[in-house]
This record gives C-alpha cells, structure tokens and sequence, in this order.
C-alpha cells in the first residue's frame, strides 16, 4: 500500500524505477514483448483477470 502500482513492479522486477522516465521505459519493454492475453502463462492469465474483475467493479 502506498506505493503507486507501476513503481512498485518495477522494483519487484528489480529495474529502475525512480522517475517516470524509468517507468515508461519500462512499460515501452513489457508491451513491445506481449500482443495479446494468448502471451500469458495460464496461471497468471487468472490473476489478471481477477485483477481487472477487481479494478472494473462498482465499488
């Protein structure tokens, strides 16, 4: 908690993330390797979407 989601990956993955300049380049590396949800291990597909059942609900 308190740690803005995208930093916090970043630094779960061990890359640079202390400014937004660290972060896009980040982002810019993780979408040029995934087209599309067929990219993602079956396991990790469930928590995504979990993750977006979770952020799209009206809470």
């Amino acid at each position: 908690r308190g740690t803005e989601w995208k930093y916090g990956i970043c630094e779960s993955l061990g890359w640079p993330h202390a400014d937004q300049a660290d972060i896009a380049r980040a982002w810019k590396h993780i979408l040029g390797r995934v087209d599309s949800y067929a990219d993602l291990e079956p396991q990790f597909l469930g928590r995504v979407e979990e993750l977006i059942d979770f952020v799209t609900a009206q809470h």
